[in-house]
């Protein structure tokens, strides 16, 4: 497959989930921990860092191509879950969370391509975290 188009999609795939992490570290938790609360889960504070933190180490990953095999199914499920737990009431965003993880799992299945961080096939003890 085209290296740059391979590119091109771990950056629309990757970018939002760069900028959403961002957000959340940022202050942007304070929408998303009434949310939560509101779902019975506990410490909803800390679990709303904690999603901005996974969403930002997530992104980073699928944007430089390292880990994206792994990154990819993650985010993939992590797509899903969101979709079904938090959209579920409204169509078009469980469908976009539903796209969405589509989008990962091919990138999984498919691989970062050679513009990529280690190009694609990293070796030594890297090479067991694909």
């Amino acid at each position: 497959m085209n290296a740059v188009a391979l590119l091109v999609a771990r950056l629309f795939l990757g970018v939002p989930f760069v900028i959403w992490g961002v957000m959340k570290l940022h202050g942007g938790e304070a929408k998303l921990v009434p949310v939560l609360a509101g779902m019975g889960l506990p410490d909803a504070k800390a679990l709303a860092y904690l999603i901005g933190a996974c969403e930002l180490v997530g992104g980073i990953a699928v944007c430089i191509g390292y880990p994206v095999r792994t990154v990819g199914v993650l985010l993939a499920a992590w797509c899903l879950v969101t979709g079904y737990a938090a959209h579920r009431g409204d169509a078009n965003q469980l469908l976009a969370h539903v796209g969405m993880a589509g989008g990962f799992f091919l990138l999984a299945a498919v691989g970062p391509g050679s513009l990529s961080l280690f190009g694609g096939a990293p070796t030594g003890v890297f090479a067991n975290l694909r």
